[in-house]
């Protein structure tokens, strides 16, 4: 546990506190008040959008516009109506000890999501990279940050032709010529071989599910992957192949790598286990981590900071 676990459950206990000081009442109303403003956003920003493009030309920033206004006037109509409850209690009932103790429950939930916002923050935002190192090895932060990259998924349709996506997470189909180009280029990240023995150890827990043999970690290959990742930092571009028209193959022919078969999956995320999760979700990736024809595999993980963890894996017989 490091100095982000401590503040993230400092958050949460925080939260708990506040929630038995505020009760069950007002806790769960404001909780309400604040969820059903988001939700009813999600549902209704379209048909927002469609008349705000009636009153001038927003662009890029048509949806973001729309949700957000959607979710002001959700917010103040939920709120009307969560006072006009709150009128009808008696003032004692938020004094009672059996409401402020189950007010701990909405404030719980407020501080998951306070702290899930600050551990997305702590990954997104260009910080030192130790600070961005030490939020990726949190043993909190990296679980509430899949539940981030949820999120950031959901508000991707709003969002993304406005602003870049904060949380970078690609993937590319195994064996396809498609690119991606980077917003940015880095030319300095750091190896992370911790990451990379860790990335075996789940890439051989999900085989061993299906009673098939553990991969080998091969150490040529890492090598080789470990320039790829690299590679792509450096030139500001995300695909199979380079370039130089160079694909997996021809890389691990010019490292003098024989094999019989052989496959390479990519993925750039903030933490490990979003990549993790994300390869597994992809037939194709997924298809490479389980073939039974693969026994050695080289992970080359290099760490861009806050722009996230660039991973190559590369597998042959």
């Amino acid at each position: 546990m490091n100095w982000v676990d401590i503040s993230l459950v400092v958050v949460l206990l925080l939260a708990v506190w506040a929630g038995w000081k505020r009760g069950f009442i007002l806790g769960s109303l404001d909780l309400l008040t604040w969820l059903g403003s988001i939700i009813l956003g999600f549902i209704f920003y379209p048909y927002t959008a469609k008349g705000l493009e009636s009153i001038g030309d927003l662009g890029a920033w048509l949806l973001p516009v729309a949700f957000i206004l959607t979710t002001i006037i959700a917010r103040i109509i939920i709120g009307f109506i969560t006072r006009r409850i709150l009128n009808t209690m008696p003032e004692n009932a938020h004094q009672d000890s059996i409401n402020r103790f189950f007010g701990m429950i909405p404030g719980a939930v407020n501080g998951l999501i306070c702290a899930t916002i600050i551990a997305a923050l702590l990954l997104a935002l260009p910080l030192k990279d130790t600070i961005t190192t030490e939020t990726r090895e949190s043993l909190i932060a990296s679980k509430l940050s899949l539940q981030a990259e949820w999120a950031n998924k959901k508000l991707a349709p709003v969002f993304d032709q406005a602003v870049r996506q904060t949380m970078n997470s690609l993937t590319v189909k195994p064996g396809s010529h498609e690119e991606v180009k980077l917003h940015f280029t880095y030319e300095d990240p750091i190896v992370r071989p911790s990451l990379e023995a860790k990335m075996l150890e789940m890439v051989n827990k999900e085989r061993a599910k299906e009673g098939l043999k553990p991969l080998q970690a091969d150490r040529e290959e890492t090598l080789v992957a470990r320039a790829h990742s690299k590679d792509m930092f450096a030139r500001g571009y995300f695909a199979h192949v380079n370039p130089d028209g160079k694909d997996p193959f021809d890389r691990m022919k010019e490292a003098n790598l024989k094999f019989k078969s052989a496959g390479e999956n990519l993925a750039l995320a903030q933490t490990l286990e979003i990549a993790h999760r994300n390869l597994m979700n992809s037939p194709g990736h997924r298809a490479n981590i389980m073939s039974p024809d693969f026994g050695r595999v080289g992970i080359g993980i290099q760490d861009g900071g806050f722009y996230g963890l660039m991973i190559s894996q590369e597998f042959r017989n």
